[in-house]
């Protein structure tokens, strides 16, 4: 990148954020309640699910989503005239300990706009939090992404051993302060995943943020697969009554490292449910990252908007795999949604 575009602090902006700032004229299908930025100057990273790894490239798409370039006094000052739908803003970064000054500045830039910030790191830079939280971060987001030492080493080129502690300890440090984003698809069972969910929760983790495995054209990621629907469910589901004190680990029945019982009576785990809270988009307050994992065409696995009656009793069908009790929940609930 040459030296000019640098000084002028290029920063990428979700397709659908550019939309809601006014950088880009076109519709959202459903609108983005956080403003999503990029700082890429390359990664050192080699994650194998992500287009960028394997060398200090840029690269326009992340997971499922473009991220055009503009200048970053014109993402401040979408920002500062968008519509009331942006709440939040999330700087994710690359992996890239040469470029974290200019990270923190353009943390400190974007705080002064007195929305909540979130600055997303990979695990082996946690020694960055300090500075980011002096610059006006609210809250980091550490892209964990895999549940065990196995399925780390394999998709995130990076040692366990030593990044899981940093995250622990960081978490530790700045209780309700740090995050967590977690793929499901990676080749973890439902019952590692829900076991390191737990551990992260006792652990005062802010919040987890999951996502579903998203395949690249062209890239073959070893191990990895789209989740079947009715497993990402039960994955949502534990996460979010897990938040809620609601279960813990140790009620949780597993046959072959799959959920087969929540611990909890059915009426419970209706009630608890039958707003379709759980199956929407997880992480930050008001983060809704619209088809970051899916096609609109579906099928959804987070839901970027409140649920209508007719996808909470599709996501029910799905994460028991039975209409009888899809039925049922369309009973007990329908006026919550006539």
């Amino acid at each position: 990148m040459s030296q000019e575009t640098f000084s002028e602090k290029i920063i990428r902006v979700s397709y659908g954020t550019s939309i809601e700032l006014g950088l880009k004229s076109a519709l959202n299908m459903v609108p983005p309640t956080t403003a999503y930025l990029l700082h890429d100057r390359g990664c050192e990273g080699g994650c194998s699910f992500c287009p960028r790894s394997g060398g200090m490239k840029e690269e326009s798409r992340l997971a499922r989503v473009s991220w055009p370039e503009y200048k970053l006094s014109s993402v401040i000052s979408g920002i500062q005239n968008s519509s009331a739908n942006i709440k939040r803003i999330c700087l994710q970064t690359t992996f890239n300990k040469a470029v974290e000054s200019e990270v923190a500045s353009i943390s400190e830039s974007l705080s002064s706009l007195k929305k909540p910030l979130c600055v997303t790191l990979h695990p082996s830079q946690t020694d960055f939090i300090p500075d980011l939280f002096n610059s006006g971060a609210e809250k980091v987001g550490i892209g964990l992404d895999a549940a065990t030492e196995n399925v780390y080493s394999i998709h995130k080129a990076s040692c366990w051993k030593s990044d899981f502690p940093k995250v622990l300890e960081a978490i530790r440090k700045y209780p309700k302060r740090i995050g967590v984003h977690l793929i499901f698809g990676l080749g973890n069972s439902e019952e590692e995943f829900a076991k390191l969910i737990n551990f992260l929760h006792e652990s005062g983790c802010s919040a987890i943020a999951l996502f579903a495995f998203t395949p690249i054209a062209g890239k073959e990621t070893s191990g990895a697969a789209r989740p079947p629907i009715s497993s990402y469910r039960r994955i949502q589901t534990f996460r979010y009554l897990n938040s809620k004190r609601l279960i813990n680990i140790d009620q949780i029945k597993f046959i072959n490292g799959q959920i087969v019982s929540f611990g909890v009576s059915n009426s419970i785990l209706e009630k608890e449910l039958s707003d379709g809270e759980a199956f929407r988009t997880s992480g930050c307050n008001d983060c809704n990252r619209p088809f970051y994992n899916e096609s609109p065409r579906g099928p959804i696995y987070n839901y970027p908007a409140k649920l209508s009656h007719p996808e909470v009793v599709t996501a029910f069908s799905e994460l028991f795999n039975d209409p009888i009790t899809a039925n049922k929940i369309q009973i007990e609930t329908q006026t919550a949604f006539s």
